[in-house]
């Protein structure tokens, strides 16, 4: 080839040349860009839940202070403040999300089911906080959704992503609103104090990665 066809072969190879060993290099700064993004809204979100947690948790640890110093009926108040303040602090840092979720909160909401012994076990419920609505319902050892809940104080973590396909319906309330909820032991001195729930409005909004904080 000469001439003009020379010329444009020449050219032709250079931008190839060029296309060959650029794209790659800006493949691979564009990944390294991401990368360091991805880092830094990692780290970002790791400080931002530090804070929170630092927030919820001082004020519940001034408390515990108090209660291992107190005695008789101010005992039995500074525990039931306790008690409170942790379902508090609970229901605002699962109200938070995940990362990647978008900035609505979720309406979750957490009880506490004092576990009463006796023939038959019964589990009251006896606080709760974040969405509005009160657990109304005791359970005990004589109905399906009773002894689901008696199993998980006995026997640990357990989660329902949707109880539209839950074999045994478990409801604390007369609304039936929650779709989803997480349910635990409340450990005591060698037998469940009872079972902590958590629960949201929609299907699958709760996963394994609220348990952790729970």
């Amino acid at each position: 080839a000469d001439g003009r066809t020379r010329i444009t072969l020449i050219v032709a190879g250079a931008a190839s040349a060029f296309l060959a060993a650029g794209v790659p290099l800006w493949q691979q700064a564009r990944a390294t860009r991401a990368w360091a993004d991805a880092v830094a809204a990692a780290r970002s979100a790791r400080a931002a839940m530090r804070i929170a947690l630092e927030d919820a948790l001082d004020p519940f640890a001034a408390l515990l202070r108090q209660l291992a110093a107190a005695k008789g009926h101010e005992w039995a108040q500074l525990r039931g403040e306790a008690i409170q303040l942790a379902l508090t602090s609970l229901a605002q840092l699962t109200a938070l999300g995940e990362p990647g979720d978008d900035d609505r909160p979720r309406r979750v909401r957490v009880c506490f089911f004092a576990l009463e012994p006796g023939t038959p076990r019964r589990l009251v419920p006896q606080s709760y906080a974040g969405r509005a609505g009160a657990p109304t319902v005791v359970f005990d050892e004589t109905t399906r959704a009773g002894q689901f809940l008696l199993r998980v104080a006995d026997s640990g973590w357990i989660i329902v992503d949707d109880t539209g396909t839950q074999r045994t319906p478990v409801w604390w309330d007369e609304d039936r609103a929650h779709r989803t909820f997480a349910a635990g032991p409340v450990p005591g001195n060698g037998a469940p104090a009872g079972v902590i729930t958590l629960d949201a409005l929609e299907p699958g909004e709760l996963s394994d990665l609220d348990l952790p904080l729970v």
